[in-house]
């Protein structure tokens, strides 16, 4: 889909609803790309439980991503319920991997329970960590996702 702005510049933009697992506790993302002056930018928002098959699903999604040219990804988890801890390494390897191929990542969002168990995992300094989206995202509203430049980059403190 594209938009034009008020400036005159042409935007394009797509949301995806992704389905990684059915059933009562199944996973799934809704993923928004942004096309912007700087590059794209990617909103992967997670819900549900993250098991073996999810986890494939959102290393794939990762991968798909960077592939297609997604420079900044924001990755929300406040609507994420469960990670199985086995699988906490794994996808911390998976969001370095596409920091390193890609751009940057700022995961988001996660409840105390969430980070818990990426800190016990050992995966919690790997990653860069904001309270929410929305610090996130820039303050304008029709800008649609954009990673703040202006933000500091150092990692929320575990409360």
């Amino acid at each position: 889909m594209a938009t034009r702005t008020d400036s005159g510049e042409t935007r394009s933009s797509v949301t995806l609803h992704l389905q990684y697992t059915r059933g009562r506790h199944g996973a799934g993302a809704r993923l928004e790309v942004v096309e912007r002056p700087a590059g794209r930018v990617g909103l992967l928002a997670l819900r549900g439980w993250v098991d073996l098959s999810a986890a494939r699903g959102i290393e794939r999604t990762l991968e798909d991503l960077a592939a297609r040219g997604v420079t900044r990804l924001i990755v929300d988890g406040s609507q994420l319920l469960h990670i199985d801890y086995r699988l906490v390494p794994r996808l911390a390897d998976a969001l370095v991997e596409f920091e390193r191929r890609a751009g940057s990542v700022g995961l988001c969002g996660l409840s105390r329970y969430l980070r818990d168990l990426f800190r016990i995992a050992g995966c919690e300094s790997r990653l860069t960590w904001w309270p929410s989206a929305g610090e996130l995202l820039d303050a304008r509203p029709a800008a649609g996702p954009e990673l703040r430049t202006d933000a500091p980059r150092e990692r929320e403190r575990a409360s």
